[in-house]
């Protein structure tokens, strides 16, 4: 008997027996996410979205029985509800009165009303176009709930139920049906009840023009914004910039400035994490240090062969045929996957055969963050990181390689040698920041600037 707690321990055996119409609909909708957190998430579902879990639970089951019984099940079609489209009135045009701020002024929204925000967006879209939006924040904010960031104490708590519910009944919608959110008018009225202080609005202006050049006009501008503010919050950092502001226009620097350790407290004062720095630029040295990169929070094994990677990241993994490097390769994949990360396969050695397939049914590599392709397609847009696998059999030179999206990170595979070094050149190995060996279905990393040192199972 599957059940919401024990589906995700079964899967890799019960999915060979389902329909694929089934596989499609628990890796597209998220209920395997959902199942393996549900004791974390389950106070956040309402009964329909319950309903809607339980109706797919119901469904495995009841096709494992018939293939027990040799009986051929008998689908039946759910009807799906047409979302009806509410007839807009057209109200006659006034002028445009601005209106005193009545709410609460806050530095940032706190993550339940940032996560309504962006779902208040979606209202009025096709399903087609707004899919893989609703996907991205269904993930983030099921990744809140898990870890503690969003609390069942929330004074929002009904509010982010509805809404986890609402986005997993419009991944389920079909595609040419119009969104039509109910209630949005009273969510957006939730979010209208705060503002973001104007001081940290005239914080995040100057972080946009410190360390440049050419910007006295938007400088100017800035300082006249700054003398007419009636904020009294951050008065000390305010003054700073002004100062800096005044310096600039008055000729005395060549640009609007303040120390590393003056700019990184503005940094975090306005939740800015600036995510490395673009390659082939000039970067101020107080803005580096103020720079926060991005960590990507790899878990288990994986944390302990590599460590902390920072994105963008380059990855080369090499082992001899039937070693267990392909195997690694899919796992790590699924890993990324699961963290959130649009993942692209290219397995140009296997292509879309048995061997690939039986492999990724052995590991349960599924999951709908993930897509395998056996050619690398001309734009990586769609992606986070792409994998390669393999570097050889796609007979890639290390130029190739570098005229690659640079933004993307990248897990290269390479088939070795009979003394177990990699095909190619060594200069491969000299771009990336990884280098991981697979020998007899164990992994270690030759190179590492990321932390990691612990040999692991494949």
């Amino acid at each position: 008997m599957i059940t919401i707690t024990n589906i995700n321990e079964k899967w890799d055996e019960i999915k060979l027996i389902l329909s694929p119409e089934t596989v499609k609909i628990a890796t597209d909708n998220g209920f395997l996410e959902s199942a393996q957190n549900w004791e974390d998430l389950k106070d956040f579902f309402d009964d329909e979205a319950k309903d809607l879990l339980n109706k797919f639970i119901d469904r495995v089951n009841k096709e494992l029985e018939a293939k027990k019984t040799d009986s051929t099940p008998k689908e039946k079609k759910e009807s799906k509800q047409k979302t009806q489209k509410q007839p807009k009135s057209k109200a006659p045009k006034q002028p445009k009165v601005k209106k005193e701020f009545s709410g609460e002024y806050v530095e940032a929204l706190c993550p339940e009303l940032a996560h309504i925000k962006r779902y208040c967006a979606l209202n009025g879209k096709k399903v087609s176009e707004a899919r893989e939006t609703a996907r991205r924040i269904l993930a983030s904010l099921q990744k809140a709930i898990v870890e503690k960031k969003i609390r069942k104490t929330s004074p929002y708590a009904d509010e982010v139920m509805k809404l986890q519910s609402n986005l997993i009944k419009i991944l389920d919608a079909p595609g040419n049906s119009e969104i039509n959110i109910q209630n949005a008018e009273e969510l957006k009225t939730l979010v209208k009840g705060f503002a973001v202080m104007p001081n940290i609005r005239l914080v995040k202006s100057f972080i946009a023009i410190q360390g440049k050049e050419n910007v006295k006009e938007k400088a100017k501008d800035l300082l006249k914004k700054i003398e007419a503010s009636k904020d009294d919050h951050f008065k000390s950092e305010i003054e700073e910039i002004k100062r800096s502001l005044n310096k600039y226009i008055d000729g005395k620097s060549n640009a609007p400035e303040i120390s590393a350790q003056s700019l990184a407290g503005l940094y975090g004062l306005c939740g800015i994490e600036l995510k490395g720095c673009k390659s082939g630029s000039a970067v101020g040295s107080a803005e580096f240090l103020a720079a926060k990169f991005k960590i990507l929070p790899l878990k288990g094994k994986f944390k302990k062969l590599i460590g902390d990677p920072s994105e963008p990241f380059k990855i080369m993994i090499y082992g001899k045929g039937g070693n267990g490097k392909s195997s690694l390769s899919l796992q790590f994949a699924q890993h990324l996957a699961e963290l959130g990360k649009k993942v692209l396969y290219v397995a140009h050695e296997e292509k879309f055969g048995y061997t690939l397939q039986e492999k990724m049914r052995r590991y349960n590599i599924a999951h709908r963050n993930l897509f395998v392709t056996d050619t690398l397609p001309t734009s990586f847009k769609d992606y986070d990181v792409i994998f390669i696998d393999s570097v050889t059999a796609g007979k890639y030179e290390p130029e190739d390689l570098k005229k690659l999206d640079n933004s993307k990170s990248y897990v290269y595979v390479f088939q070795c040698t009979k003394d177990g070094n990699f095909r190619g050149s060594q200069e491969f190995e000299h771009d990336v920041d990884t280098t991981i060996e697979v020998e007899s279905f164990k992994a270690k990393t030759v190179k590492n600037r990321f932390g990691g040192n612990e040999e692991i199972n494949v």
